[in-house]
């Protein structure tokens, strides 16, 4: 087998790992969107997959550095793979600005507590503080 062809399947197999990571985010991101109280975001699986990305593209990249012929079909490989990280950056930057807009959602103001013995005389008075 030659170095192109194991390239060509490298690029394949990464391909398919962006696909999977991109499928975990639009989950996430519509469980995010539902109000899901969600303690922890941070899933395993997709922190494998992301470090399985970035070992393929070490060994690419190795791969085509001592390699100078790239054919076609592997260019068309790597395009769609950089469309499938900016598709996956997006998904990222919208999901940030989910988590703001519920975290700016889910923020409260505390209510402000006066002693009792504060004023001297025995009516209670009700203060609105207003920031």
């Amino acid at each position: 087998m030659s170095v192109n062809e194991i390239l060509k399947i490298y690029l394949k197999d990464l391909i398919l790992e962006l696909k999977e990571l991109k499928t975990i985010l639009e989950l996430e991101n519509q469980e995010i969107k539902k109000e899901v109280n969600i303690l922890n975001i941070t899933n395993p699986r997709k922190a494998l997959i992301v470090n399985s990305i970035n070992n393929y593209y070490i060994t690419i990249n190795s791969w085509i550095k001592g390699q100078n012929q790239i054919q076609e079909e592997i260019e068309k490989l790597i395009t769609e793979t950089n469309l499938l990280k900016e598709k996956i950056c997006i998904q990222y930057q919208n999901t940030c600005k989910t988590l703001k807009e519920l975290f700016d959602q889910k923020t409260t103001i505390p209510k402000i507590q006066f002693p009792k013995n504060l004023f001297s005389y025995n009516n209670s008075i009700s203060v609105d503080v207003k920031i």
